[in-house]
This record gives structure tokens, sequence and C-alpha cells, in this order.
């Protein structure tokens, strides 16, 4: 395979994501997104800050601050490997799970760190699965406003960038049907 153009270094942020192969399913009850949710915390966590996340039926986003240089090869890669071994196994089916490698872009400025954190949080809303964030449970949503709390999920480094919770709320429910990255295009 040829080799990633955009390496996941250390001290820097990342937004990373994949889909399903032919836009299919990877979710397929509510037991394969509680385990996918604890495979990132085992995984993850040792090589990286994961700050955001949010699971769809076919296909996830996360946010992460990378810890050490190490975490595509010894964190990112055996845990999607790991989860689609699982699946495979479940599902008794066989091959590719996920549309190719994941995809990674590298997050410099904090508007557009802010803007990625909305993006994934939005996601089950602009795909009407719910009509707000909060009503979805297989996202980080439900940490930053108190309503849920996945351990591994690092909310300080964004909410140092808004006064309060009330702030951050607003921030993402503010004209929720009508919002449109600046960064990410569907």
């Amino acid at each position: 395979m040829p080799e990633r153009i955009i390496h996941l270094t250390a001290d820097n942020y990342f937004h990373i994501f994949n889909r399903g192969v032919n836009k299919g399913l990877i979710f397929f009850s509510d037991r394969n997104y509680r385990f996918f949710i604890d495979r990132m915390q085992s995984y993850l966590k040792p090589n990286s800050e994961v700050l955001a996340f949010c699971l769809m039926p076919n296909h996830f986003h996360l946010l992460v601050k990378v810890v050490k240089n190490q975490f595509a090869k010894e964190s990112l890669q055996p845990f999607l490997l790991s989860y689609a071994k699982a699946i495979n196994r479940e599902q008794d089916r066989v091959g590719p799970l996920f549309q190719g490698r994941f995809q990674a872009y590298f997050i410099e400025e904090i508007d557009y760190l802010l803007d990625c954190v909305k993006y994934i949080h939005l996601n089950p809303v602009t795909a009407q699965l719910v009509k707000s964030p909060d009503q979805w449970k297989y996202s980080s949503y439900g940490n930053y406003i108190g309503k849920s709390y996945f351990r591994f999920v690092n909310t300080s480094i964004v909410l140092s960038h808004f006064t309060s919770i009330n702030e951050f709320k607003e921030y993402h429910e503010l004209d929720v049907q009508e919002f449109q990255s600046e960064y990410f295009k569907e």
C-alpha cells in the first residue's frame, strides 16, 4: 500500500473518519456501538487524547490530539482492525468492513478545531436521525454538556475556548438546521 500523505504526528490535532464499504453499515446494533466505544477507549488512550467523536450507522468521526508518534501504528490501526474482525465474526461476513484506509485531516487553527467539534457533534442532526445533538447517545456531545460521561474524552481543551457550557451549547445548537461547516463539505 502507498504511504499515507498525512502523518499523524505528536502534539497535533486530527479529524479521523471512515465509512463502511459501499457506504454500508458498520454498526448493526446498540451492542456494536458500545463495543466500538469500549475499544476506542482501550486502544486510543495510550497514544492520544480523544476530544470528540460521533458514531453513525455507516461511518464514524474522531477528533484526537496525538500524544505519541506511534499513534497510527500502535493504536488506531489495531483498533479499527480489531473492530472489523469482531463485526465480521458477529455478522458472519468476510472482507473489509471499512471503505479503504481511514481518512485524516490535520487541524492547525483553533477556529478549525471548534468547527470540527461542531461538525462531528451535528452529524446525526444533519443526517436527520435526531433533532438536536444531545439526543444522539453515540457521540461525545453529552460529555460536554454534562449528560453523559465517557471517561476517555478530554473536554477541557475545547471548553477552554468558551466562557461557559451554555455558550458551548449555543455555539452548537443555534441555527442547527442551517449549519454549514467552513472546513468540511459533504
